[in-house]
């Protein structure tokens, strides 16, 4: 069952009290409960509810802060900002223990609701894979074969050569994989390859799409934090139409070669999640508890990589969605 998660003063605060009832109406279109709450109390609603439960927070970091959880490994992070907190029934972030997505708004109102009447239970919300896209830095493409077969047979694509000026994404793509360097200061994602670092898309690259799935390693790939829609490529993917999109909010790790370990391993198991038929938002909470015990079982604990790992990569869009 979806329950829908919001905390009316803060649109009130940021939209207004019109803008407030606007979206208030938009989950008259939405089967699933409404929970008009703050982020203090949102584990105490996961707590009494069912384990078939998902949850879907409605706004922003601005509207409903991400969960500001201590960075476990030394790099540029100061913290790593997380869904998994409102998604357990405990004080421990690191392993949700309920499906959970979440509708960035952007700073538009009338986008996020747009995305709010987008939402619809499975049997009118499934998606094909007959279209694949896949992209990877050019030094990671061996390792990144390695997850993009889990769903596709299609060549995986190099930057470089590849660049923003030569790809082309057709706007019939179910699934995309992407494996590229990110950046949360600019609203492009680059490749690297011969001591180059392309611009390997950016926002201009993505056309009108359909239903499809997203997942991408690039670092900062989900970050939306004070981001408009055109400052960011996540949000520029939801907006152009795709339903589901899996990234991680902060610096992610990956190896150059397999076998897949961190962000590589996260996305190789969310692909064999959805490819079995898994709900979007089980595929992603499925993938980060098989994540833990793999590496429990080949290396007895976990690093602060790992960990980061877990914590980091989070959905938006409906986590009733599913592949069919």
């Amino acid at each position: 069952m979806l329950n829908i998660i919001w905390n009316k003063k803060s649109i009130k605060d940021e939209f207004g009290e019109k803008g407030a009832q606007k979206l208030k109406n938009a989950f008259n279109s939405v089967k699933g409960e409404i929970f008009d709450t703050t982020p203090y109390l949102v584990s105490e609603i996961v707590a009494n509810s069912k384990k078939d439960s998902s949850f879907l927070i409605i706004g922003g970091d601005h509207l409903f802060p991400f969960y500001k959880a201590e960075n476990p490994t030394r790099d540029g992070d100061e913290n790593v900002w997380t869904d998994n907190f409102y998604a357990s029934t405990d004080d421990d972030p690191l392993l949700p223990e309920r499906a959970i997505g979440r509708l960035p708004d952007g700073g538009d109102l009338d986008f996020l609701i747009e995305k709010i009447h987008s939402i619809h239970y499975p049997e009118n919300d499934e998606i094909r894979r007959d279209e694949t896209f896949g992209l990877s830095a050019a030094v990671w493409v061996e390792s990144s074969r390695n997850v993009y077969r889990v769903i596709s047979k299609r060549k995986l694509l190099a930057s470089p050569p590849e660049s923003t000026h030569s790809i082309g994404i057709d706007g019939r793509t179910d699934m995309f994989y992407f494996n590229l360097h990110g950046s949360d200061k600019t609203n492009k994602w680059y490749g690297q390859g011969n001591g180059k670092y392309p611009i390997a898309l950016a926002p201009e690259n993505i056309p009108e799409l359909g239903k499809a799935i997203v997942f991408t390693e690039a670092c900062y790939g989900a970050y939306t934090i004070q981001k408009s829609i055109s400052d960011s490529i996540a949000l520029t993917f939801l907006k152009k139409g795709v339903r589901y999109f899996v990234g991680s909010t902060t610096i992610a790790y990956g190896p150059p070669v397999p076998p897949p370990t961190e962000a590589d391993l996260i996305g190789t198991l969310f692909f064999k999640e959805i490819v079995k038929g898994e709900k979007v938002g089980n595929a992603l909470l499925n993938a980060k508890v098989k994540f833990f015990k793999e590496m429990i079982d080949n290396q007895g604990f976990l690093d602060g990589n790992d960990r980061k790992t877990l914590l980091q990569f989070v959905l938006y869009g409906n986590p009733e969605g599913r592949l069919i």
